[in-house]
């Protein structure tokens, strides 16, 4: 009798452990049922990230009254426009965004070094108005007084 061969009375139990057995098709099965189960939980993740964020970005655009940096076009005409009309030169300038038009707050540079910066001689604002990135129409506003100074009025 070889060792290969079971003795009579020993049988071969072909039933296997279900504990043990190896289930090949069943881990495959939970593989790709756990592949499907992580797209199942990141997506809402991921719906909830892109909500917030385009909350967050609509948040923070400009609004009326708002500053902000106006195009190009828009920022060298005004420059040209103090150069030109007012004869001044710009220290500071800020540009207000309002309904359709730009309000401007603009310090020039004093006409003599004894004079002071806040001087309201040496402050300006001006009305753009403007469409798309080109400036139609620039006005020079009177100086309000300093409790009514503000921004799209």
């Amino acid at each position: 009798m070889s060792l290969l061969e079971p003795d009579e009375d020993q049988a071969i139990d072909t039933t296997f452990d279900p504990d043990s057995k190896i289930r090949l098709f069943e881990t495959q099965q939970r593989e790709t049922e756990s592949g499907s189960g992580y797209v199942k939980k990141f997506l809402p993740v991921a719906l909830v990230a892109i909500v917030i964020i385009a909350g967050v970005i609509y948040f923070m655009q400009p609004g009326i009254g708002s500053a902000v940096k106006p195009p190009k076009q828009v920022e060298d005409a005004v420059y040209d426009h103090m150069l030109k009309t007012e004869h001044r030169s710009v220290r500071e300038i800020t540009f207000f965004n309002c309904d359709g038009y730009y309000w401007v707050n603009i310090l020039a540079e004093p006409r003599s070094p004894l004079a002071s910066v806040d001087d309201p001689a040496n402050q300006y604002r001006l009305r753009i108005d403007h469409s798309d990135d080109s400036v139609t129409n620039i006005q020079t506003l009177p100086l309000p007084p300093k409790d009514q100074d503000t921004p799209c009025q």
